[in-house]
């Protein structure tokens, strides 16, 4: 049996998205219990028919490096981070760790605070805040213990239809009002969204977005826009070799970043948020031989193009069960039931 797991963060407490610190050390030694740990690309070329196993990060968090790899050094065990390029901070910059803390150099206060995923998404789009990410610096530091994919340059997302889900009111941000330009304003439209390496996006009118912005916000304005939206042109869909091309250059980049900052060229690649088409899938396998979803299951079998992983999940029980699960036969049952459903 081969399994890949992923999270994103470690928190030194219970956190918003990830394990805590001390469940993330425990869910370890559970999967070291059960499975050879082993490294990414060891796993991928491996015929053994025993239990092998690889932790994976996604996106390039600093507790990365100030939590998790401590404790995956003092177990004795190697991981893999998928990184977003263009979040990873240029900084000459190298922050304390957890074994700075267990040497008595810094107390546990004056370690990196994270916060929540959903809170970084947004300051990154909406002020280029990368504060919570790594450095390149950092990822030197860690490349003792991680191995290194791609995982696209920004973590975006644009429109892919039409539909408005709803209208920015000052009240309501959510990220996706952020796509596909950052800017704010009283009415403007949040369309149904994918990543920005899903498929062909939808790219809506200037009519469209002039109309929204002058659109007087009065009593049930919200309404009332819908309805005026119908007699204007509202975009149009990308052709297939705008996708493509789309695709293509920001693959190229994420790559040519990775490239210059770490002197590697990633052949394992994760796609964000686990979206993508078989468009997007095309493209991606001219530069990457490895393709992890957010498809749950064993790599046994699997196509190299469509890789699944097993989320640990945001708490102990959630974590432990499905490292039992996917070290035994258990894990058939759960992908039926499950049928692929990713996280």
């Amino acid at each position: 049996m081969k399994v890949v797991f992923y999270l994103h963060r470690v928190y030194p407490e219970s956190g918003p998205d990830d394990l805590s610190l001390k469940s993330f050390e425990r869910v370890l030694k559970a999967i070291k219990g059960r499975f050879k740990v082993v490294p990414l690309q060891e796993l991928l070329s491996s015929d053994s028919e025993g239990n092998l196993a690889s932790i994976t990060f996604d996106d390039g968090y600093a507790d990365n490096w100030v939590y998790a790899y401590p404790i995956l050094k003092k177990l004795g065990l190697k991981a893999h981070l998928f990184i977003t390029a263009n979040r990873i901070q240029n900084a000459p910059t190298v922050r304390p760790t957890l074994s700075d803390y267990w040497s008595g150099k810094v107390s546990l206060r004056e370690l990196f605070k994270p916060t929540s995923m959903g809170e970084c998404h947004i300051r990154f789009f909406r002020n280029g805040d990368r504060s919570e990410f790594l450095t390149w610096e950092e990822l030197h530091a860690m490349a003792d213990v991680f191995t290194f994919g791609a995982h696209g340059l920004n973590h975006g997302k644009l429109p892919v239809s039409e539909e408005i889900v709803d209208f920015f009111d000052g009240k309501n941000l959510h990220r996706d009002f952020l796509f596909p330009e950052p800017e704010l304003f009283p009415g403007k439209p949040r369309f149904k969204t994918r990543s920005t390496l899903w498929g062909r996006a939808f790219i809506p009118s200037r009519e469209l977005l002039e109309l929204c912005r002058s659109f007087p916000k009065e009593g049930n304005w919200k309404e009332r826009l819908r309805q005026e939206l119908r007699s204007v042109k509202t975009g149009r869909l990308e052709t297939e070799r705008e996708a493509a091309s789309r695709i293509e250059s920001e693959l190229l980049e994420t790559k040519r970043l990775i490239r210059e900052n770490l002197g590697i060229e990633p052949d394992t690649f994760s796609w964000p948020f686990g979206h993508y088409t078989s468009l997007s899938r095309e493209v991606a396998s001219k530069h990457h031989s490895f393709l992890f979803t957010t498809k749950r299951g064993v790599l046994n079998g699997a196509s190299p193009l469509e890789l699944p992983r097993v989320p640990l999940g945001r708490d102990l029980f959630t974590a432990l069960g499905r490292v039992i699960t996917f070290s035994t036969p258990l894990w058939r049952l759960y992908q039926r039931f499950k049928r692929g459903k990713s996280l």
